[in-house]
């Protein structure tokens, strides 16, 4: 007869394996491995300086800049670390399949590189002396002015008076948290503290986030879908997914916004980027290039943006490279259908930066009228403007 010691020890293993695997699909992009690849506890071994410049907050060896330094060569296989500043030279921008700035493999991820910072911004002629090709995150760049364009300070809980370089988190950075009332969150360290090691890859695109550690890429209560590797690879069935809100037809005074959307994100610090009047609602004509609209609107009618993405793949696929939001911020390949075309900022924008003016995902300059049914063509505005 068997001993029930050894039943229950084997039983108490199976669940103990079952839980380990449910744990490390659900925290797959959690922090793991030694702590001394990360930390140092007095920034002294053997006689040596450990890391130089240091000791840094939270007894780390670096900074933001240290751990997301470095190349994405072979990312998903040797590394789990998106890395948005190259150590290796420009890395490999792409568009539409095909490289064009930098060369290699060292891709370039979903929200573009910092490379292109300074004296590296000037791909393209419609880059001058004076334009700006990143966001100038102060671990990377000392550029002024500290305030972001279109900044507005009373609808969307960032500081009353920008008075601070631009930071990687906390309340004068993207991700983390953030509350103008609370001092110690313009520490990005304090704003992102705990979240590596609890994060939670996002595969719900609508699930409420609780705290930064689940929110999508930290962006502090952002909803989305998550792509395993930052679109190392990518196509139309493998990308992020951006939650986002329809306004067609809301009033510009009151919009029906949504604080989880990626487009809310881009307004924390933007807000009146792309603002003229109080009155009006979001609909056509436009006085500015809207965002918050579903393309599906136009369906069936003599608009030309019901033929997306144009002369980059057939009718209605989804075109990573010029993306759109979805209302459920699921990763689609389709977008014809309700709440599944919905312009963005990131649709032309990288959100680090990229070889060209003003952060663009492609060469303005490239964009020739009456070119737009060349599919070799690098101006992804004729995705949705199909007939210029």
């Amino acid at each position: 007869m068997i001993n029930r010691k050894y039943i229950y020890l084997i039983l108490c293993s199976l669940i103990f394996m079952f839980l380990c695997f449910f744990i490390n699909v659900k925290t797959g992009k959690s922090i793991s491995g030694p702590c001394s690849e990360c930390h140092t506890m007095h920034n002294y071994q053997n006689g040596t300086i450990v890391v130089s410049g240091g000791p840094y907050r939270a007894l780390t060896k670096g900074n933001c800049a240290m751990c997301h330094t470095g190349s994405n060569e072979g990312l998903g296989s040797t590394t789990h670390v998106p890395h948005v500043e190259s150590s290796a030279g420009e890395p490999a921008y792409r568009f539409n399949g095909t490289v064009i700035s930098g060369s290699g493999t060292n891709y370039t991820l979903a929200g573009g590189s910092f490379y292109w910072r300074e004296g590296n911004c000037g791909n393209g002629s419609d880059t001058n002396t004076g334009d700006v090709c990143v966001h100038d995150v102060d671990f990377f760049s000392s550029e002024g002015p500290y305030t972001p364009p279109g900044y507005d300070p009373n609808n969307y809980g960032r500081p009353q008076n920008w008075n601070k370089q631009l930071t990687c988190a906390g309340n004068y950075g993207c991700h983390g948290k953030f509350d103008p009332n609370n001092s110690t969150l313009d520490d990005p360290f304090a704003a992102i503290s705990g979240a590596h090691h609890k994060n939670v890859r996002r595969d719900n695109g609508t699930a409420e986030p609780n705290d930064v550690y689940d929110s999508y890429r930290f962006l502090y209560g952002i909803k989305g879908t998550e792509d395993d590797n930052w679109e190392y690879d990518y196509d139309s069935t493998s990308h992020n997914g951006y939650y986002a809100v329809d306004l067609y037809g809301q009033s510009v005074s009151s919009p029906d916004v949504n604080s989880g959307s990626i487009n809310y994100l881009c307004g924390e610090c933007h807000g009146q980027f792309h603002w003229n009047s109080t009155t009006g609602s979001y609909g056509s004509p436009w006085l500015r290039h809207p965002t918050d609209i579903d393309m599906n609107h136009y369906i069936g009618t003599n608009k030309e943006y019901q033929n997306y993405p144009g002369p980059f793949d057939a009718n209605g696929t989804y075109f990573p490279d010029v993306p759109v939001g979805t209302d459920d911020g699921s990763v689609v390949s389709t977008v014809w259908s309700s709440g599944k075309a919905i312009v963005l900022c990131i649709s032309c924008h990288r959100a680090h930066g990229s070889p060209y003016a003003d952060l663009l995902r492609w060469p303005y300059d490239a964009c020739t009228c009456g070119n737009s049914t060349n599919s070799t063509t690098q101006c992804g505005c004729f995705a949705c403007h199909t007939t210029k």
